[in-house]
Protein backbone atom coordinates (compact mmCIF):
# COMPACT_ATOMS: atom_id res chain seq x y z
CA UNK A 1 0.00 0.00 0.00
CA UNK A 2 1.58 3.30 -1.08
CA UNK A 3 0.45 6.47 0.66
CA UNK A 4 1.18 9.99 -0.43
CA UNK A 5 3.29 12.38 1.59
CA UNK A 6 0.17 14.50 2.02
CA UNK A 7 -1.41 11.72 4.04
CA UNK A 8 1.55 11.53 6.42
CA UNK A 9 1.76 15.25 6.85
CA UNK A 10 -1.93 15.74 7.38
CA UNK A 11 -2.58 12.91 9.83
CA UNK A 12 -1.00 11.68 13.02
CA UNK A 13 0.59 8.28 12.76
CA UNK A 14 -1.62 7.27 15.68
CA UNK A 15 -4.52 7.26 13.21
CA UNK A 16 -2.95 4.27 11.45
CA UNK A 17 -4.26 0.80 12.37
CA UNK A 18 -2.83 -0.41 15.68
CA UNK A 19 0.52 -2.21 15.47
CA UNK A 20 0.85 -1.47 11.75
CA UNK A 21 4.32 -0.45 10.65
CA UNK A 22 4.87 2.72 8.65
CA UNK A 23 7.64 2.58 6.06
CA UNK A 24 8.95 6.06 5.28
CA UNK A 25 10.79 6.48 2.00
CA UNK A 26 12.32 9.97 1.86
CA UNK A 27 14.65 11.26 -0.84
CA UNK A 28 17.49 10.83 1.67
CA UNK A 29 18.20 10.50 5.37
CA UNK A 30 20.83 12.27 7.46
CA UNK A 31 23.26 9.59 8.67
CA UNK A 32 25.13 9.66 11.97
CA UNK A 33 28.18 11.22 10.27
CA UNK A 34 26.04 14.04 8.86
CA UNK A 35 26.12 12.73 5.30
CA UNK A 36 23.07 12.11 3.14
CA UNK A 37 22.12 8.53 2.38
CA UNK A 38 19.77 8.06 -0.54
CA UNK A 39 17.47 5.14 -1.20
CA UNK A 40 16.98 4.30 2.48
CA UNK A 41 13.67 3.45 4.16
CA UNK A 42 12.89 4.10 7.84
CA UNK A 43 10.39 1.72 9.41
CA UNK A 44 8.39 2.95 12.41
CA UNK A 45 6.24 0.88 14.73
CA UNK A 46 4.83 1.72 18.16
CA UNK A 47 6.59 5.08 18.11
CA UNK A 48 10.09 3.67 17.53
CA UNK A 49 12.40 3.03 14.62
CA UNK A 50 12.50 -0.73 14.05
CA UNK A 51 14.42 -0.91 10.77
CA UNK A 52 16.62 1.30 8.58
CA UNK A 53 17.35 -0.33 5.26
CA UNK A 54 17.23 0.10 1.51
CA UNK A 55 15.09 -3.06 1.36
CA UNK A 56 13.27 -3.42 4.67
CA UNK A 57 11.82 -6.79 5.59
CA UNK A 58 8.93 -5.25 7.52
CA UNK A 59 5.45 -5.10 6.05
CA UNK A 60 3.32 -1.98 6.37
CA UNK A 61 2.06 1.21 4.81
CA UNK A 62 4.69 2.82 2.62
CA UNK A 63 4.92 6.60 2.49
CA UNK A 64 6.92 8.50 -0.09
CA UNK A 65 8.42 11.72 1.25
CA UNK A 66 9.87 14.54 -0.81
CA UNK A 67 12.75 15.85 1.23
CA UNK A 68 15.48 14.88 3.68
CA UNK A 69 14.60 12.99 6.86
CA UNK A 70 16.70 13.80 9.94
CA UNK A 71 16.56 13.11 13.67
CA UNK A 72 15.01 15.93 15.64
CA UNK A 73 17.26 18.70 16.95
CA UNK A 74 18.02 18.53 20.69
CA UNK A 75 18.71 21.59 22.88
CA UNK A 76 21.29 20.40 25.43
CA UNK A 77 20.54 23.10 28.03
CA UNK A 78 17.92 25.81 27.95
CA UNK A 79 15.42 27.83 29.96
CA UNK A 80 12.80 27.90 27.21
CA UNK A 81 9.49 26.36 28.15
CA UNK A 82 9.62 27.37 31.82
CA UNK A 83 7.01 29.70 33.26
CA UNK A 84 9.44 31.59 35.54
CA UNK A 85 13.12 31.86 36.40
CA UNK A 86 14.34 28.48 37.59
CA UNK A 87 16.29 29.64 40.59
CA UNK A 88 15.97 30.08 44.34
CA UNK A 89 17.40 33.39 45.53
CA UNK A 90 17.34 32.69 49.27
CA UNK A 91 20.26 30.27 49.48
CA UNK A 92 23.58 29.69 47.74
CA UNK A 93 22.86 25.99 47.29
CA UNK A 94 19.48 24.57 46.29
CA UNK A 95 20.07 20.87 45.57
CA UNK A 96 16.36 19.97 45.71
CA UNK A 97 15.12 22.47 43.13
CA UNK A 98 13.63 20.70 40.07
CA UNK A 99 13.22 22.34 36.71
CA UNK A 100 10.22 20.06 36.09
CA UNK A 101 8.25 22.05 38.67
CA UNK A 102 8.59 25.21 36.57
CA UNK A 103 7.39 23.80 33.26
CA UNK A 104 4.73 25.61 31.29
CA UNK A 105 3.53 23.13 28.69
CA UNK A 106 1.27 25.77 27.15
CA UNK A 107 4.15 28.18 26.56
CA UNK A 108 4.34 29.57 22.98
CA UNK A 109 7.99 28.50 22.89
CA UNK A 110 7.00 24.94 22.04
CA UNK A 111 5.37 25.88 18.75
CA UNK A 112 8.30 28.11 17.81
CA UNK A 113 10.70 25.22 18.46
CA UNK A 114 8.63 22.75 16.43
CA UNK A 115 8.68 25.09 13.46
CA UNK A 116 12.49 24.99 13.58
CA UNK A 117 12.89 21.24 13.84
CA UNK A 118 13.61 21.03 17.58
CA UNK A 119 11.97 17.98 19.17
CA UNK A 120 13.64 17.68 22.61
CA UNK A 121 14.92 20.19 25.15
CA UNK A 122 16.82 19.83 28.40
CA UNK A 123 15.55 22.53 30.74
CA UNK A 124 18.10 23.35 33.42
CA UNK A 125 17.92 25.54 36.52
CA UNK A 126 19.59 28.93 36.19
CA UNK A 127 23.31 28.56 37.07
CA UNK A 128 23.04 31.15 39.84
CA UNK A 129 23.54 28.83 42.83
CA UNK A 130 26.57 26.66 43.50
CA UNK A 131 24.27 23.64 43.48
CA UNK A 132 21.33 24.69 41.36
CA UNK A 133 19.01 21.67 41.34
CA UNK A 134 17.93 19.16 38.72
CA UNK A 135 17.26 19.53 35.01
CA UNK A 136 14.41 17.85 33.12
CA UNK A 137 14.21 16.46 29.59
CA UNK A 138 11.05 17.47 27.75
CA UNK A 139 9.53 16.52 24.42
CA UNK A 140 8.40 19.57 22.47
CA UNK A 141 4.99 18.00 21.74
CA UNK A 142 2.83 15.22 23.15
CA UNK A 143 -0.65 14.35 24.34
CA UNK A 144 -0.15 15.06 28.02
CA UNK A 145 2.36 15.94 30.71
CA UNK A 146 3.34 12.33 31.30
CA UNK A 147 4.13 11.85 27.62
CA UNK A 148 6.03 15.14 27.40
CA UNK A 149 8.41 14.67 30.32
CA UNK A 150 11.02 12.14 29.21
CA UNK A 151 13.18 12.51 32.33
CA UNK A 152 11.81 14.44 35.30
CA UNK A 153 15.22 14.50 37.02
CA UNK A 154 17.96 14.35 34.41
CA UNK A 155 21.19 15.81 35.73
CA UNK A 156 22.14 17.74 38.88
CA UNK A 157 23.46 21.17 37.89
CA UNK A 158 26.33 22.92 39.68
CA UNK A 159 27.73 26.36 38.94
CA UNK A 160 31.23 27.72 39.28
CA UNK A 161 30.45 30.91 37.36
CA UNK A 162 31.77 33.84 39.35
CA UNK A 163 29.48 36.21 37.47
CA UNK A 164 26.46 34.18 38.65
CA UNK A 165 27.29 33.00 42.16
CA UNK A 166 28.82 36.32 43.26
CA UNK A 167 25.90 37.53 45.37
CA UNK A 168 26.51 39.59 48.52
CA UNK A 169 23.08 38.70 49.87
CA UNK A 170 23.55 34.94 50.04
CA UNK A 171 27.20 34.42 49.12
CA UNK A 172 29.70 33.23 48.09
CA UNK A 173 31.48 36.21 46.61
CA UNK A 174 34.27 34.44 44.73
CA UNK A 175 35.01 31.22 42.86
CA UNK A 176 37.08 30.04 45.83
CA UNK A 177 34.08 30.65 48.06
CA UNK A 178 31.82 28.85 45.60
CA UNK A 179 34.12 25.82 45.65
CA UNK A 180 34.12 25.77 49.45
CA UNK A 181 30.34 26.11 49.62
CA UNK A 182 29.85 23.42 47.01
CA UNK A 183 32.05 20.98 48.91
CA UNK A 184 30.17 21.78 52.12
CA UNK A 185 26.83 21.15 50.43
CA UNK A 186 27.96 17.85 48.94
CA UNK A 187 29.21 16.77 52.37
CA UNK A 188 25.85 17.71 53.90
CA UNK A 189 23.52 16.15 51.33
CA UNK A 190 25.75 13.27 50.30
CA UNK A 191 27.42 12.39 47.04
CA UNK A 192 24.11 11.03 45.77
CA UNK A 193 23.25 14.61 44.85
CA UNK A 194 25.94 14.52 42.16
CA UNK A 195 26.18 10.82 41.42
CA UNK A 196 23.87 10.98 38.39
CA UNK A 197 26.53 12.58 36.16
CA UNK A 198 26.59 16.15 37.40
CA UNK A 199 26.94 19.06 35.02
CA UNK A 200 29.23 21.95 36.01
CA UNK A 201 28.84 25.36 34.41
CA UNK A 202 32.38 26.79 34.27
CA UNK A 203 34.02 29.88 32.81
CA UNK A 204 37.74 29.58 33.56
CA UNK A 205 40.59 27.18 34.30
CA UNK A 206 39.99 27.50 38.03
CA UNK A 207 36.42 26.31 37.63
CA UNK A 208 37.43 23.36 35.45
CA UNK A 209 40.09 22.27 37.95
CA UNK A 210 37.65 22.65 40.84
CA UNK A 211 35.00 20.54 39.13
CA UNK A 212 37.53 17.78 38.50
CA UNK A 213 38.81 17.94 42.06
CA UNK A 214 35.32 17.88 43.61
CA UNK A 215 34.33 14.81 41.65
CA UNK A 216 37.68 13.08 42.18
CA UNK A 217 37.68 13.71 45.93
CA UNK A 218 34.28 12.06 46.13
CA UNK A 219 35.59 9.01 44.24
CA UNK A 220 33.45 9.51 41.18
CA UNK A 221 34.14 10.26 37.55
CA UNK A 222 30.58 11.04 36.49
CA UNK A 223 30.50 14.65 35.44
CA UNK A 224 30.44 16.90 32.40
CA UNK A 225 31.01 20.57 31.80
CA UNK A 226 29.22 23.41 30.09
CA UNK A 227 31.71 26.01 28.90
CA UNK A 228 30.76 29.65 29.35
CA UNK A 229 32.72 32.89 29.05
CA UNK A 230 35.94 33.21 27.06
CA UNK A 231 36.58 29.58 26.15
CA UNK A 232 39.78 30.55 24.31
CA UNK A 233 41.41 31.32 27.66
CA UNK A 234 40.84 27.89 29.19
CA UNK A 235 39.58 25.48 26.52
CA UNK A 236 42.75 23.42 26.62
CA UNK A 237 41.77 22.19 30.08
CA UNK A 238 38.84 20.23 28.60
CA UNK A 239 40.58 18.86 25.50
CA UNK A 240 39.25 15.51 24.36
CA UNK A 241 35.99 15.71 26.31
CA UNK A 242 32.33 16.03 25.33
CA UNK A 243 31.30 19.50 26.48
CA UNK A 244 28.28 21.75 26.28
CA UNK A 245 28.66 25.15 24.64
CA UNK A 246 26.15 28.00 24.24
CA UNK A 247 24.74 28.75 20.82
CA UNK A 248 26.68 31.38 18.90
CA UNK A 249 25.52 34.95 18.79
CA UNK A 250 26.76 38.29 17.61
CA UNK A 251 30.47 38.83 17.15
CA UNK A 252 31.56 35.79 19.16
CA UNK A 253 31.23 33.52 16.12
CA UNK A 254 34.25 34.71 14.17
CA UNK A 255 36.19 35.67 17.28
CA UNK A 256 36.20 32.11 18.62
CA UNK A 257 36.50 30.24 15.33
CA UNK A 258 40.13 29.29 16.00
CA UNK A 259 39.19 28.04 19.47
CA UNK A 260 36.64 25.60 18.10
CA UNK A 261 39.12 24.40 15.47
CA UNK A 262 41.82 23.71 18.05
CA UNK A 263 39.43 21.95 20.41
CA UNK A 264 38.09 19.84 17.57
CA UNK A 265 41.62 18.78 16.60
CA UNK A 266 42.25 17.79 20.22
CA UNK A 267 39.30 15.38 20.12
CA UNK A 268 36.82 17.64 21.92
CA UNK A 269 33.19 17.16 20.90
CA UNK A 270 30.37 19.65 21.39
CA UNK A 271 26.71 19.81 22.36
CA UNK A 272 24.92 23.11 21.78
CA UNK A 273 22.48 24.62 24.26
CA UNK A 274 20.56 27.87 24.04
CA UNK A 275 20.88 28.91 27.71
CA UNK A 276 23.41 31.71 27.85
CA UNK A 277 23.68 31.78 24.07
CA UNK A 278 21.92 33.50 21.21
CA UNK A 279 18.26 34.24 21.83
CA UNK A 280 17.30 33.51 18.23
CA UNK A 281 14.88 30.61 17.86
CA UNK A 282 16.96 29.12 15.04
CA UNK A 283 20.25 29.50 16.92
CA UNK A 284 20.84 25.75 17.38
CA UNK A 285 20.79 25.11 13.66
CA UNK A 286 22.63 28.29 12.65
CA UNK A 287 25.31 27.60 15.26
CA UNK A 288 25.80 24.11 13.84
CA UNK A 289 26.05 25.62 10.36
CA UNK A 290 28.77 28.01 11.56
CA UNK A 291 30.61 25.23 13.36
CA UNK A 292 30.52 23.15 10.17
CA UNK A 293 32.24 25.96 8.26
CA UNK A 294 34.89 26.45 10.96
CA UNK A 295 35.73 22.78 11.37
CA UNK A 296 35.24 21.62 7.79
CA UNK A 297 33.43 18.70 9.39
CA UNK A 298 29.64 18.69 8.85
CA UNK A 299 29.33 15.44 10.79
CA UNK A 300 30.81 16.92 13.96
CA UNK A 301 28.63 20.00 13.58
CA UNK A 302 25.46 17.99 13.04
CA UNK A 303 26.26 15.79 16.06
CA UNK A 304 26.43 18.97 18.19
CA UNK A 305 22.65 19.40 17.87
CA UNK A 306 21.59 15.76 17.66
CA UNK A 307 23.55 12.78 18.98
CA UNK A 308 25.95 14.65 21.29
CA UNK A 309 23.25 16.32 23.42
CA UNK A 310 21.58 12.91 23.69
CA UNK A 311 24.87 11.37 24.84
CA UNK A 312 25.42 14.08 27.45
CA UNK A 313 21.97 13.29 28.82
CA UNK A 314 22.63 9.57 28.92
CA UNK A 315 19.94 9.08 26.27
CA UNK A 316 22.09 8.27 23.26
CA UNK A 317 20.35 4.91 22.83
CA UNK A 318 16.92 6.49 22.41
CA UNK A 319 17.43 9.97 20.93
CA UNK A 320 19.58 11.82 18.43
CA UNK A 321 19.93 9.58 15.39
CA UNK A 322 18.06 7.52 12.82
CA UNK A 323 18.82 4.03 14.08
CA UNK A 324 17.00 0.92 15.24
CA UNK A 325 15.65 1.32 18.76
CA UNK A 326 15.52 5.10 18.62
CA UNK A 327 12.36 6.99 19.43
CA UNK A 328 10.74 8.16 16.17
CA UNK A 329 11.44 11.88 16.64
CA UNK A 330 12.01 12.85 13.02
CA UNK A 331 12.03 16.03 10.95
CA UNK A 332 11.46 16.22 7.21
CA UNK A 333 13.49 19.05 5.66
CA UNK A 334 13.41 20.44 2.14
CA UNK A 335 17.20 19.90 1.99
CA UNK A 336 20.05 18.96 4.33
CA UNK A 337 19.33 20.76 7.64
CA UNK A 338 22.78 22.39 7.59
CA UNK A 339 21.97 23.92 4.20
CA UNK A 340 21.01 27.54 4.77
CA UNK A 341 18.16 27.22 2.27
CA UNK A 342 16.58 24.21 4.01
CA UNK A 343 13.16 24.58 5.64
CA UNK A 344 11.15 22.32 7.93
CA UNK A 345 8.39 20.48 6.07
CA UNK A 346 6.98 18.38 8.92
CA UNK A 347 7.84 17.04 12.36
CA UNK A 348 7.10 13.63 13.87
CA UNK A 349 7.49 12.95 17.60
CA UNK A 350 7.15 9.46 19.00
CA UNK A 351 5.77 8.30 15.68
CA UNK A 352 3.04 10.95 15.54
CA UNK A 353 3.06 13.79 13.05
CA UNK A 354 2.70 16.91 15.22
CA UNK A 355 3.56 19.72 12.82
CA UNK A 356 3.49 20.45 9.12
CA UNK A 357 4.51 23.67 7.46
CA UNK A 358 2.00 25.62 5.46
CA UNK A 359 2.71 24.96 1.78
CA UNK A 360 3.87 28.06 -0.10
CA UNK A 361 1.23 29.76 -2.19
CA UNK A 362 0.97 28.70 -5.79
CA UNK A 363 1.32 32.08 -7.48
CA UNK A 364 0.81 30.65 -10.92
Amino acid sequence: MLLSATFLLGCAAAAMPAQQAIILRPDAIVAADGSLQKGMAVVIKDGKIVEVSANPSAQGSQVRLKGVLAPGIIDAFTGRGADFLLTEQSDAATPDLRAADGLDLDHPAWQALLERGVTTVHITPDPTNVLCGWGTVVSVAGDNRKARILKAASRPIASLLQSSVNDDRIGPTSVAGAIERLNQTIAAVGMDSLENSAWFFVENTEGVAAAKEIISSNKSNKFQMVLMGDVASYGGAVAGQLVGIPTFGGGMVARHAETWKRLHKSGTTFAFGSRGGSGEWSSLRTSAMSLSRFLGDPGAAWAAISSNPARMLGMGEVLGSIAVGQRADLVLWSAHPLDAAAAVVSVMIGGNTVYRATPPEDKS
